[in-house]
């Protein structure tokens, strides 16, 4: 091979992995109504994690009580293939979840609904999809 040729086919898959990553990049949330579960955002190699509620805790003060401590959280993804590594700021696998494109969507699977996917061919009803335009 050329070294035009292998200059070319290296800038190629630079170029193919970035678009695969673009791809992916945005806001997925719960792909019905929902009134507790989680937001995970994509961006720029970072991600931030967050969970919600509808619901409202207080403690015998009356004081509103975080229902989700140690949320959001926040650190760097990786993917290979479609697997999504989330690994937080201090080090720690946060996550790891699976990619399905489905003709104009895209989800973000955990193991559980992943495995439920495999055997039926059916997205997990709520599973976290991709928002409209990222």
């Amino acid at each position: 091979m050329s070294l035009n040729k292998l200059a070319l086919f290296c800038s190629l898959a630079i170029v193919a992995g970035c678009a695969a990553d673009t791809n992916i990049a945005g806001t997925y949330q719960p792909s019905c109504v929902a009134f507790e579960g989680n937001t995970i955002v994509l961006a720029e190699k970072k991600f931030t994690w967050d969970k919600f509620t509808d619901e409202v805790i207080v403690d015998n003060d009356r004081n509103k009580v975080d229902p989700f401590p140690g949320f959001p959280v926040r650190g760097t993804y990786v993917v290979e293939d479609d697997i999504v590594r989330l690994t937080t700021d201090v080090g720690e696998l946060a996550a790891r979840l699976y990619l399905v494109r489905r003709p104009g969507q895209v989800y973000l699977l955990t193991a559980d609904e992943f495995e439920s996917w495999q055997k039926n061919g059916e997205v997990p009803k709520c599973a976290l999809l991709l928002a409209a335009g990222g």
